[in-house]
């Protein structure tokens, strides 16, 4: 069984975004990427979404995304856009100062 493996098109903008969100509230983001994962000579594939984990204090947040509009928070049954994403971050960085 052969597996091929490509990465999954990152949106850097959206990163971006987040990224500013993250330093304006004081906490780390970690990136990682996305793949397709295909089986060869079926037709079987898998695709794992970029992870972006955001570190405030001790809590952390897992944010995944395929593209601007599926962004989910922890899985897929959580869905979240930036401003719910901003407002949950700001609330999590008041209550833990």
């Amino acid at each position: 069984m052969e597996i091929l493996s490509k990465n999954l098109v990152r949106n850097e903008y959206l990163e971006k975004r987040i990224g500013t969100i993250c330093s304006y509230n004081a906490s780390k983001m970690e990136v990682i990427e996305g793949h397709i994962i295909n089986v060869k000579k079926t037709n079987v594939s898998f695709i794992e979404p970029h992870k972006i984990i955001i570190t405030t204090k001790e809590y952390k947040l897992l944010i995944i995304y395929y593209d601007k509009d599926n962004m989910f928070l922890y899985n897929r049954r959580m869905p979240i856009d930036i401003r719910k994403f901003e407002t949950l971050l700001k609330h999590i960085r008041n209550e833990v100062l």
